[in-house]
């Protein structure tokens, strides 16, 4: 009764209901359907385990401890979504700094800088660049873009410098353009890294792939010329 209560709960954490999906028709919001979260499967099926394999009451224990490990580890996760996003982004983001500095050396205002490095930058850089200009074209107060920029976790770097150009007076295009170089360092240092990490997670599979190699060549026939040796009595 238990188990099929739970495979309940997973079915309709999987499954929108239809009466969503027409009401969404009616109204005309086309949005795609969105897979489970994981936390709502770790909800579930994290319980069902521990009652499943400790029994009841200790399974109910331990689901009260296990379920909140599992879903913060679960929550400092990066999916691959997002990590492909975040890359993407920090490939694209010097070239597009490049392009906005020089539009804003020819005296260009920075909502058209930052629109006119989105025309120029495929996604995923270029519709974020597009929503910052689009909000500065339209907004009073451009000190509350900078601000929300800022903690943007891809286009901070960009929002601390317009706004602290914009509170030194010093010109905007000099301040962005060392934000373009920190950006080309930081992504020699990150490939650096990346090398360094390789070399070291490929030393394991080339030892195992060398190591029959080594005993085979190396120790058998010393073993067999050692036994071939003996005299035996």
């Amino acid at each position: 009764m238990l188990a099929a209560v739970c495979a309940a709960l997973v079915t309709w954490c999987l499954v929108t209901a239809p009466a969503v999906r027409r009401c969404r028709d009616l109204l005309g919001q086309r949005t795609p359907r969105s897979p489970a979260q994981p936390a709502h499967l770790v909800v579930v099926l994290v319980p069902l385990g521990c009652l499943v394999v400790l029994g009841l009451p200790y399974g109910v224990l331990a689901a009260l401890v296990a379920t909140p490990i599992a879903m913060r580890v679960i929550g400092s996760l990066e999916s691959s979504g997002a990590r492909r996003y975040r890359l993407g982004v920090a490939r694209q983001l010097p070239a597009a700094v490049d392009l906005m500095v020089a539009a804003l050396a020819v005296g260009r205002p920075p909502s058209l800088a930052f629109l006119v490095a989105a025309e120029a930058v495929p996604e995923p850089l270029g519709p974020e660049l597009a929503r910052v200009g689009s909000r500065l074209a339209v907004t009073g107060d451009p000190a509350a873009v900078w601000q929300s920029l800022a903690a943007h976790p891809a286009l901070a770097p960009l929002g601390r410098a317009f706004g602290r150009a914009e509170t030194s007076g010093i010109p905007v295009a000099r301040i962005v353009a060392g934000v373009a170089d920190d950006l080309r360092q930081e992504q020699r240092a990150r490939r650096q890294q990346l090398s360094r990490s390789v070399a070291v997670r490929t030393a394991a599979p080339l030892g195992v792939c060398f190591l029959p190699a080594f005993f085979l060549i190396g120790i058998v026939p010393t073993l067999v010329g050692t036994v071939r040796s003996l005299t035996l009595f």
